[in-house]
């Protein structure tokens, strides 16, 4: 039997999970470029949503191929206000792509949601939370409930909600002042 040309060029060797959500955008994207270009106020996006959709496919089957490693915490380089007009991007708004497309968009919908409830992919985003934010905007766009992010592991403790949030930060601020400055015990 004859396999499937890979949608978006993506590399043979590409997870089965990714595979699948491939062929979910590809359709869409499919339907995009039909529907979009009848439609002269969203004939502009279609370039636009095609180029994300098809970054999404790649960054997932990027993120399933490679080991989970610790990020990096990278500098940033900071931005300068500029008087620039921004760049329109795309409409905002939860399931803005299936109330423009109607019944067929909710399809593609349909098929990503089943992709989601799929044991192996619920695994899988579980294990690389990466994958899990790679996959939420294309969740919003059409209206489905994303994958929930992660809790946050149990040696972590969170702070009670009846103490105030400056609670216990006298100790670190009040020594390195030269000075004294405020005394925060008298405030309780």
């Amino acid at each position: 039997m004859n396999k499937p040309t890979p949608p978006f060029n993506l590399p043979a060797t590409t997870p089965e999970l990714a595979l699948r959500l491939g062929l979910v955008l590809a359709g869409l994207v499919a339907l995009v470029a039909r529907r979009f270009l009848r439609m002269p106020r969203l004939a502009g996006f279609t370039v636009l949503l095609y180029g994300r959709i098809a970054r999404a496919a790649w960054r997932f089957a990027r993120a399933l191929m490679r080991p989970a490693t610790n990020p990096v915490a990278r500098v940033r380089k900071a931005r300068a206000n500029s008087d620039r007009a921004r760049a329109p991007g795309l409409p905002q708004g939860r399931g803005w792509l299936v109330r423009e497309l109607g019944w067929e968009a909710a399809g593609c919908a349909s098929q990503l949601q089943a992709l989601l409830d799929d044991p192996a992919m619920q695994a899988a985003l579980a294990a690389l939370p990466a994958a899990g934010r790679i996959l939420r905007p294309l969740c919003r766009m059409l209206g489905v409930p994303g994958p929930v992010a992660p809790e946050a592991p149990a040696g972590t403790v969170a702070m009670r909600p009846d103490a105030p949030a400056w609670s216990g930060v006298e100790g670190l601020i009040l020594p390195g002042i030269v000075g004294g400055g405020p005394n925060f015990s008298e405030i309780v």
